[in-house]
């Protein structure tokens, strides 16, 4: 059973709110615009369609080389400001972190779970919340450090 606008502990030092959640739009709302950094995870760019690839292939531009690509897995780190402009785009699941340093390069969330991914988060980006909207759902998880936070959150949605 899913525990709506209730905080809880999901490990020591972290917490967790599920918010019933009614527009991938209310993300403005999360955000903290205070923060510099949003870091997107987990981020698949589908397209069915193959299309232009102008980056780098195996540390090489692709410029010349007419690359097509398709279903691009990637993280992506926007500045905060930037991403609410991306926001009505969002059509699927999205999985962000708020923060304000730029993650280390060994930093690598594929490869962690639990306790120890939230306390890595902590110490090394001292991260404000990570959010995840799933693409069909009507609910939205968050997990921050900060139960101020949270309550901020939470305050804001059961307002409306």
């Amino acid at each position: 059973m899913v525990n709506c606008n209730e905080i809880t502990i999901l490990y020591e030092g972290h917490y967790q709110l599920i918010l019933d959640f009614n527009s991938k739009l209310d993300i403005i709302k999360i955000l903290d615009t205070s923060y510099i950094y949003v870091w997107g995870i987990n981020h698949v760019e589908d397209s069915v369609n193959w299309a232009t690839y102008n980056h780098t292939l195996y540390e090489h531009k692709t410029d010349d080389y007419g690359i097509q690509v398709r279903n691009i897995q990637m993280e992506f780190l926007i500045k905060t400001q930037d991403f609410v402009n991306f926001i009505p785009f969002i059509k699927q699941t999205i999985n962000i972190i708020q923060t304000n340093k730029v993650p280390p390069y060994y930093l690598n969330l594929n490869r962690l779970k639990g306790k120890g991914k939230y306390d890595l988060l902590k110490k090394e980006i001292n991260y404000l919340f990570e959010l995840e909207v799933p693409g069909a759902s009507d609910y939205i998880t968050i997990i921050s450090p900060d139960i101020d936070f949270l309550k901020s959150i939470k305050d804001k949605f059961s307002s409306l």
